[in-house]
């Protein structure tokens, strides 16, 4: 009888999310589910490597968002930035503004918010802007901080898109914690936030924050099943195995690991059965990808020799719902013609999009190494503690671990694994890499 490799991903998802919890990078939580990594690829047999890395830790100790009317004081919900800056001691008082975006859309999943001076049509000198736009899709937005600066705000709150369900927790640069431009920042509803403008004709907003941030040591955990002839070339199967603050991340992203360990078991169950890949895989569970793509960061930095060796990268980030999916590639054309084999072979079709996705694939850029990161559909409360194994079912990882498999046995057929990125998608990935300083 044939493993079911969707039950597999299920147990290993339930455990990350139950028996682990909320995953922060840095902390006894995600130091435990990378323990269960190494002893999954133990027990199966496999190599694999335990990459040790410094990563911040942010820690809420005030957070304070306050509509101030008629004198009366009304407490409003919201989450703050992690790594921007704190308020004053006290916090500050002051008006707050509402002002609007721009958007341009980056693949699927990727967009981001451009502040410019036309979006800037009223004085925010000392005031709180509030800035309309989908936060979890574009964070840490550096750029907008550099443009503000010349302005002089006192604060920032950030808006989800109207379907988010919940408030999330999304970072800035830790890196840019003390520059000049950082501001106080949160993040607030935009339903709540439109209610909040249209029953004020001025909004005076109270806003304290107080947070401390430390270095703390995280792990990166890879399983390693050697190829034959073409050893010394690398498909990397991926995801992220640490959650947001508030989060048990169930669907963001200890599905995808959930999918990587059933891979792994897969793969090395043919491998013991003489059924041997020509190219070595990599089975990497990421660590520190929530406060900036830190883990597969310096993992690549600090083992060039793997990263010179890596020729194609499938990543998951959102898996795990039993609702549609779709792949979002970086790499030449050819691979659309590829998608379509595998499909022909998994028997099933994923609406392909081209373009950067804000995970760790950009971490690949600089070498220019293609990749596709695939996603489930309607995912609307990421980042929140509504993302938990209520939203898991099992059936979610029968189209991954099919369409994975024919893909990863189509790319390890062919002589040559085409490389590089298209002009078009080269130019969206340089707008990401360089604006948040992952690559290099």
């Amino acid at each position: 009888m044939s493993k079911d490799y969707s039950e597999i991903a299920y147990k290993h998802t339930r455990f990350f999310v139950e028996e682990c919890g909320e995953r922060i990078a840095g902390t006894t939580p995600m130091n435990k589910a990378a323990e269960h990594a190494v002893e999954v690829f133990r027990s199966l047999g496999m190599k694999y490597i335990q990459h040790h890395f410094q990563v911040p830790v942010c820690r809420t100790e005030k957070s304070v968002v306050e509509l101030i009317s008629n004198k009366q004081i009304t407490p409003l919900p919201h989450t703050n930035v992690c790594f921007c800056t704190d308020t004053p001691e006290g916090g500050l008082t002051a008006e707050a503004v509402l002002i609007h975006s721009d958007v341009k859309k980056m693949g699927v999943i990727g967009e981001i918010y451009p502040i410019s001076d036309k979006c800037i049509k009223t004085d925010i000198k000392g005031k709180i802007v509030v800035i309309e736009r989908s936060v979890l899709m574009d964070y840490p937005d550096i750029d907008t901080y550099k443009v503000l600066e010349k302005y002089k705000p006192a604060a920032v709150i950030f808006t989800t898109d109207e379907s988010q369900q919940g408030i999330p927790y999304v970072y800035s640069n830790f890196e840019y914690r003390e520059a000049q431009y950082m501001l106080p920042s949160f993040i607030m509803n935009k339903n709540d936030v439109n209610k909040l403008f249209s029953q004020n004709d001025k909004v005076i907003l109270h806003v304290e924050l107080k947070t401390q941030v430390q270095k703390k040591e995280s792990t990166n955990t890879i399983g390693v099943i050697e190829g034959t002839d073409k050893q010394d070339e690398v498909i990397l199967i991926s995801g992220h195995l640490d959650s947001a603050v508030s989060s048990k991340g169930a669907v963001d992203d200890a599905g995808a690991i959930g999918t990587v360990m059933a891979l792994a078991e897969k793969y090395k169950a043919l491998s013991d059965k003489g059924v041997r890949t020509h190219r070595t895989l990599y089975f990497a569970c990421w660590s520190g990808h929530e406060p900036g793509l830190h883990g597969s960061k310096y993992f690549l930095q600090q083992n060039q020799d793997i990263y010179k060796r890596i020729k194609y990268n499938i990543n998951y980030d959102i898996i795990g719902m039993a609702t549609p999916y779709s792949i979002t590639y970086a790499g030449v054309k050819d691979f659309e013609a590829i998608f379509e084999k595998v499909f022909e072979k998994c028997g099933s079709t994923l609406d392909i999009f081209s373009g950067p996705v804000p995970c760790d694939t950009l971490n690949l850029t600089s070498n220019k190494i293609p990749s596709l990161t695939m996603s489930n559909g309607g995912f609307v409360w990421g980042h929140t503690p509504a993302d938990d194994m209520k939203n898991i079912d099992k059936r979610g990882f029968d189209q991954p671990i099919d369409f994975s498999s024919e893909l990863i046995n189509y790319l390890d057929s062919i002589e040559k694994i085409p490389q590089g990125y298209t002009d078009d998608i080269e130019k969206q990935l340089d707008i990401y890499a360089t604006r948040y300083g992952w690559d290099f």
